[in-house]
């Protein structure tokens, strides 16, 4: 396997590979900018939907762009908004319906109004927002999806990332940028479990031609599990020297995985929530001394609400090196669970993090 281990987006250049914690509404709950950077975490991944919601990309535009907002001067990718419009309509069809035009939803509580979202506007939506890396509108594979529904996602997932392409050439000449200066722009190849799909898929939007292309769909199997299959046959669709986004991978365990079939970009929300439920983590053993890509377990989850943490006076992990390891003990960390207060939440999340920027960088150094 070549791993990539860079590339250049607006004049700068990309380490890979890196791993972006969703800042969905342009902000990690219960820390800020200050406290990502000594994390060691290079970029966040906002959402397109919920920023085109609140505060508004007319605002944010006015604003500088999302960076300006967030003070915040890394990396950022936006996802297209798409999976969560669609994931609202799938658990309430009274809210709107998928059509080859694009997402019609209904927004608003007694006088609620009709949108059409459509590939163009999440392109257009994801340059006010002033994105590095933009994602493709895509229509998201059901995991339960039978074979036609997957043949109509596929092909419809194609037709819009040929329309997402295009508006997003008129934007670039619009903002007169060049390709130095340019966001680049990630295809998602869908096709749920069905590898002949997938193959389609990614046919079509080679022949597009994307900066990078990512792994759509639901990536675990039937028992919650990553589904390495399909994950490693769709990394081999794409060229080795594109960027290849694992969206929505994951867990520390599935990074490493994916990471050996030549993914290289990785997003969760894993990390943060399961901090907020109490729930961290900790490397099975000193990552230091051992190779990783080796260990049958790379991590353990620490429930600090144990009975036995009362008492405490260790670190969450021993072979952390982040700001909550090296300043307060599980014992504290229990206490400040217990009581509900939102330092809790602050220090468990710096420590799920940094874990995960460790990780990050063990594997860059395994890069040749």
């Amino acid at each position: 396997m070549n791993y990539l281990k860079e590339y250049p987006i607006k004049g700068k250049v990309l380490e890979f590979p890196v791993f972006f914690p969703d800042a969905t509404r342009a902000v990690i709950r219960s820390i800020d900018t200050h406290d990502l950077r000594r994390t060691g975490v290079e970029g966040v991944v906002v959402n397109t939907y919920h920023l085109m919601a609140q505060p508004g990309t007319t605002v944010i535009e006015q604003l500088g762009g999302v960076k300006l907002l967030m003070n915040w001067d890394g990396w950022v990718a936006s996802d297209s908004g798409g999976f969560q419009i669609m994931s609202l309509i799938q658990r309430n069809r009274s809210i709107g319906s998928i059509t080859d035009r694009g997402v019609v939803f209904h927004r608003g509580t007694r006088k609620k109004k009709k949108y059409v979202f459509t590939p163009e506007k999440s392109i257009e939506v994801q340059f006010s927002l002033g994105a590095d890396i933009l994602v493709c509108l895509d229509d998201f594979t059901d995991p339960r999806a039978k074979e036609d529904e997957i043949e109509i996602s596929v092909k419809r997932t194609i037709e819009w990332g040929k329309r997402c392409k295009d508006e997003f050439l008129k934007q670039v000449a619009q903002r007169k940028l060049d390709n130095a200066s340019r966001p680049i722009l990630i295809g998602v190849i869908q096709g749920g479990d069905n590898k002949a799909m997938r193959e389609k898929c990614a046919r079509g939007l080679l022949e597009i031609g994307f900066d990078g292309y990512g792994f759509g769909g639901w990536p675990l199997d039937k028992d919650g599990n990553l589904d390495v299959e399909i994950a490693s046959f769709t990394a081999s669709l794409s060229p080795e020297n594109l960027p290849r986004f694992a969206l929505g991978v994951g867990s520390p365990q599935n990074i490493l995985e994916c990471f050996r079939f030549g993914y290289n970009i990785f997003d969760c929300v894993l990390p943060t929530r399961d901090a907020r439920h109490r729930r961290l983590y900790v490397f099975s053993e000193d990552p230091e001394k051992v190779d990783i890509l080796s260990l049958k377990r790379l991590h353990s989850y620490l429930y600090i609400l144990r009975e036995k943490y009362v008492r405490d006076n260790s670190p969450i992990s021993e072979h952390c090196d982040c700001y909550t390891c090296q300043n307060y003990s599980r014992a504290y960390l229990h206490h400040l669970f217990r009581i509900e207060d939102s330092l809790s939440w602050r220090l468990a999340t710096i420590h799920n993090l940094r874990m995960y920027t460790r990780l990050i960088e063990m594997l860059r150094g395994m890069i040749t």
